[in-house]
């Protein structure tokens, strides 16, 4: 039975805290966060330092802001510790690079909770595609919206912190959508005034995939009427189109005027996920979710926000040296 740490019970580490002890395999041993009161609540052992939590478990989580995720990810892949962390990898390209040289030094097993691809709705979508439901893909529009995060410490809404909502919500997004369609070519994105407008963000984003797919992104921590997701995908054969609002309404409409609709069972995401890295560690066993993957969401991500902040058209270079991971 492997020993999971978990560093950081906020409300991604009590997920995660929940989903490992429902896999097999794997056992909650202990808990750190920079406030033991909120770790009290796991009901496990709680640690006062990271580092001793990490020499005494077997996998690492790390579900502590963005900006510190490098640090902890670090100190657990120099003991050689498997890492389970939350997306995004890390705040910037420079700490990326850092995160890839030390699992190659060390030849650790880091994956990045990307969890869209892990939702059956999503899931179907992507098998849709490659089955040629729509023919040739054209255009995808793709909406995610929501109500402002609470936070300890209010970090959302440090841009350095957290990356807003590009970084952090519109990511799940870009990376639904190189799943799909492969690296993106270049990027335009505009949104709110670059955080000065508290306690809301709003963005828009042009991605141009070298496949040719054009990609219309909508992310928004300004929606006072709940979460709500839509993906919209046009090909020279059809249409996909989800709406969450509509749990059963994934549609495939074909030029030929047959429909057809998915209505895919809800499993827990993120336990699915939790699931698939303790494969990956225990069985080697190659995730949907690469850190390759997770490397070129995060560049394309702040490429985004570069052009937010630059008012241009942000060109990407080519794929991150991750392709061994």
């Amino acid at each position: 039975m492997q020993k999971v740490g978990i560093i950081g019970f906020g409300k991604m580490g009590r997920k995660h805290f929940e989903s490992f002890k429902r896999v097999p395999g794997v056992v909650v041993y202990g808990v750190f966060d920079v406030d033991p009161k909120k770790a009290k609540e796991a009901g496990v052992r709680i640690y006062e330092e990271h580092k001793e939590l990490i020499k005494d478990c077997d996998i690492i989580c790390v579900a502590t802001p963005t900006d510190t995720h490098k640090k902890y990810i670090l100190d657990a892949i120099t003991e050689r510790k498997p890492v389970f962390a939350e997306k995004p990898l890390c705040r910037t390209v420079e700490e990326a690079d850092e995160i890839l040289k030390a699992v190659k030094k060390n030849k650790a097993k880091v994956m990045v909770g990307h969890v869209v691809r892990y939702f059956n709705q999503y899931a179907a979508i992507k098998k849709a595609l490659d089955d040629g439901c729509v023919g040739k893909p054209a255009i995808a529009r793709i909406t995610r919206c929501s109500r402002f995060p609470k936070a300890s410490n209010n970090w959302f809404n440090s841009r350095e912190k957290s990356g807003g909502v590009i970084l952090d919500l519109m990511i799940h997004d870009i990376d639904f959508l190189i799943w799909c369609f492969g690296n993106v070519e270049r990027v335009y994105a505009k949104d709110i005034s670059w955080g000065k407008v508290p306690n809301r963000d709003y963005a828009l984003a042009v991605l141009r995939f070298k496949s040719g797919v054009i990609a219309h992104l909508e992310a928004s921590w300004a929606h006072t009427g709940g979460f709500r997701a839509r993906v919209e995908v046009a090909g020279n054969g059809g249409l996909i189109n989800y709406d969450s609002r509509h749990p059963a309404s994934l549609k495939v409409e074909h030029c030929d005027g047959d429909i057809m609709r998915e209505n895919p069972v809800d499993e827990n995401a993120n336990q699915l996920e939790i699931r698939e890295f303790v494969e990956y560690v225990l069985n080697n066993t190659v995730p949907r979710i690469t850190l390759h993957d997770a490397c070129q969401a995060l560049r394309v991500s702040l490429a985004a926000i570069e052009s937010v902040r630059t008012r241009t058209v942000i060109k990407l270079k080519e794929s991150c040296n991750s392709e061994d991971f």
